[in-house]
């Protein structure tokens, strides 16, 4: 009788460790393939996000560049129209120092003849332009952008590499990044000189930094040496190439073997032991298009690059170092106790499924939508609008844009501080919201640039809803006792879905006519308020 009680426990205890065995097997395997599944799923959706971004920085880079050339030929034609060859200025003076005043980005604008003399200079402050006297013209004939310039042919643009500021053979304090676009000026054939324009490039910074702001890792620009141009991680390693003393600080030496292979690669993503890089050439010739295609461009330090960089030890970067084998190792020994919690086993499933498709979610809307606003973001608003370009059956179907800017954003930012910035922003989006359509939608392309698209709406009809928009905002500046007045410019642009029209032209046909309502209203517009 013990015997057979000695066997059945016997039997009992061996069938026990199986089933516990086997269900621990099987709970320890389905938990790491699922974990493995959902790292999966994050990678995929990380990789997304950041190609995204940085997608988006190269454009709006792009975009930045192509209108300091267009500068740079405008102030140009300036120069050609009145040089009289009797060496009097006073004409282009006047206009070149209205353009930087109207500008604000471009720290000089300069003539400089063959042989290095600066023949005009015009200096911007926070005062706004001015001449430089004659006595205080400088000779630049040893510097680099002079002699990269000087030597190329008519109809050609030179981009200098991306530095600091240099005055009397110091970096000038504060520091200021300093980009010059230059072109040489040649009057009947023969070479005069070239004209030179000091690009303020903290205006092209903020912009990489509005965007990098989203990311989920670090975002770099580095130029084609491997030094960081930007670094939003740690902007003391900005500009050590600038310094001897901090020659040796670059992403090329903490990142060697990325950086060889992303000078291979050019674009792409790479994922090594560091973590995840993601990386786009900027500065190439083609992706940079003057509006006069006869002009090509020079570039002289190489391409710039962007990098968005998630490092493997962050939390979010360790998915980029897991595979299977290693997920069920790391379960096994972090989850030692799973025998006795596999009554719990449903529960930890729900919770880790609920977890992620909340992050899921969360990514989704963060990739579709603006955060501070909740409309669309640049990329989604495009593509929703593409998608209803292209899918409409009914291809008389009519569809307007209209983009708006707001006026007077930056100074309602730097005189009353960004809460108020903010919250102009939204009333601005509020009054869209209240007076537009279930079907119309907004999407911000980035600052205080919005579109809203009126679906089956010609221009005088979308001029009517705009018009209650823009009651809307009156009543605000009206009833309620604000700092600043609400003001937007606008401009409408309708098309047919059987065009064949590009969006981009449509688009940048409309943001030509709020321009030029933007140059109306802001000369008499007071946005900032006189209150007590």
């Amino acid at each position: 009788m013990l015997k057979v009680l000695s066997k059945q426990k016997k039997t009992f205890f061996l069938y026990a460790i199986a089933l516990f065995l086997i269900l621990s097997f099987i709970v320890l395997f389905l938990t790491s393939f699922f974990q493995y599944k959902l790292d999966e799923v994050k990678k995929s959706n990380l990789l997304d996000n950041e190609q995204d971004l940085i997608s988006t920085e190269n454009t709006v880079i792009a975009n930045r560049i192509n209108r300091i050339s267009g500068d740079l030929l405008y102030v140009a034609d300036c120069l050609r129209l009145n040089d009289n060859g009797d060496a009097n200025y006073s004409e282009v003076e006047k206009l070149w120092l209205a353009f930087s005043t109207r500008k604000m980005i471009y720290d000089q604008i300069r003539f400089i003849d063959v042989d290095g003399n600066e023949i005009i200079r015009v200096n911007y402050s926070n005062d706004g332009a001015v001449l430089v006297d004659k006595d205080n013209l400088q000779n630049k004939k040893d510097r680099y952008y002079f002699t990269d310039t000087i030597n190329l042919e008519e109809n050609q643009i030179y981009i200098s590499k991306l530095d600091l500021n240099i005055e009397n053979n110091e970096i000038e304090q504060p520091i200021k990044p300093m980009l010059r676009i230059s072109t040489p000026y040649y009057v009947n054939g023969k070479l005069k000189g070239i004209i030179v324009l000091n690009y303020l490039a903290d205006d092209i910074l903020k912009q990489v930094a509005q965007v990098a702001s989203t990311s989920n890792g670090n975002i770099f620009m580095l130029n084609s040496d491997g030094y960081w141009l930007f670094n939003s991680e740690n902007s003391d390693k900005d500009w050590s190439f600038m310094y001897e003393d901090r020659a040796d600080i670059s992403f090329s030496n903490e990142f060697p073997v990325e950086w060889d292979r992303i000078k291979e690669q050019n674009d792409g993503y790479q994922i090594s032991q560091n973590g995840l890089f993601i990386s786009s050439n900027v500065i190439t010739s083609r992706v940079f298009t003057p509006e006069n295609n006869r002009y090509s461009y020079a570039l002289g330090s190489g391409d710039w690059i962007l990098i968005s960089y998630i490092p493997v030890n962050s939390d979010i970067g360790s998915v980029f170092n897991n595979n299977l084998w290693f997920t069920f190792l790391e379960n096994l020994k972090n989850n030692y106790y799973i025998y006795v919690l596999i009554l719990f086993f449903a529960i930890t499933i729900a919770v880790l499924v609920a977890l992620n498709k909340n992050e899921s979610e969360q990514i989704k809307y963060f990739s579709e939508y603006d955060e501070m606003t909740g409309v669309y973001n640049r990329r989604a608003g495009f593509e929703k609008l593409s998608q209803l370009y292209k899918n409409t059956a009914n291809k008389s179907f009519v569809i307007s844009i209209c983009f708006i800017d707001i006026n007077g954003l930056k100074d309602v930012n730097d005189a009353l501080g960004h809460e108020f910035g903010d919250e102009l922003i939204l009333s601005v989006i509020s009054g869209i919201k209240t007076n537009t359509r279930e079907n119309d939608f907004v999407a911000r392309l980035g600052g205080d640039e919005f579109l809203i698209i009126f679906e089956g709406l010609d221009e005088n009809n979308a001029e009517e809803i705009w018009a209650r928009i823009v009651d809307a905002y009156e009543n605000v500046n009206k009833t309620e006792n604000r700092k600043y007045l609400i003001s937007v410019s606008h401009g409408i642009e309708s098309f047919q879905c059987d065009s064949h029209q590009y969006i981009d032209s449509i688009v940048n046909r409309a943001d030509e006519k709020m321009y030029c309502e933007k140059r109306e209203i802001k000369k008499e517009l007071k946005v900032l308020r006189n209150i007590d």
